[in-house]
């Protein structure tokens, strides 16, 4: 019988075609695309804002952030999804192309030490080998440390200005 605490629950997605995971316990939810409202001076990463059930929530395209090289729009893909997590008690949508399943993983099937670059951020938590599968494990705290700085609430609705307002009384 497998013991509980052997393995650990994770979304699993995919960016283009290699597949990402988080620990469940960082998701709130993952919804399904909506329009964002542009919100002027954001690093390019970043693709706006949406209004998530009564919560002005900062959209972040994990690809251009990921993947410095990769363009500002992410692809289109009918699957995309976003996956909404917390970080210092405030919500961020990260887009994904594909939200693929909830898995668990064996803590014996993650590997940290598979890269020797001393360059590697701290996001990057290990790979997992699941049968034909491989999963890069994203922190979303380490994910986000610097995010959350650049998208404080007052940041947003400063350069939101009076859009902000109108989003308020239009709820």
């Amino acid at each position: 019988m497998k013991d509980a605490f052997d393995e650990f629950k994770a979304v699993a997605f995919k960016i283009g075609s290699e597949e990402f995971a988080f620990y469940v316990k960082q998701v709130l939810s993952i919804e399904k695309t909506q329009r964002v409202t542009v919100v002027p001076a954001m690093p390019k990463h970043v693709l706006g804002v949406i209004n998530l059930r009564g919560t002005i929530t900062p959209v972040i395209n994990l690809s251009t952030l990921l993947f410095s090289e990769a363009e500002s729009n992410p692809h289109e893909y009918s699957s995309q999804r976003y996956i909404v997590v917390k970080y210092e008690d405030k919500p961020f949508a990260l887009v994904v192309d594909e939200a693929t399943d909830v898995l668990d993983i064996p803590h014996d099937s993650i590997q940290t030490n598979t890269v020797t670059d001393q360059n590697i951020p701290s996001y990057l938590t290990g790979i997992s080998k699941l049968e034909n599968r491989l999963l890069t494990l994203l922190d979303v705290d380490q994910l986000l440390i610097s995010e959350a700085s650049a998208l404080k609430p007052e940041t947003i609705n400063h350069s939101l200005g009076s859009e902000e307002h109108e989003i308020q009384h239009s709820r």
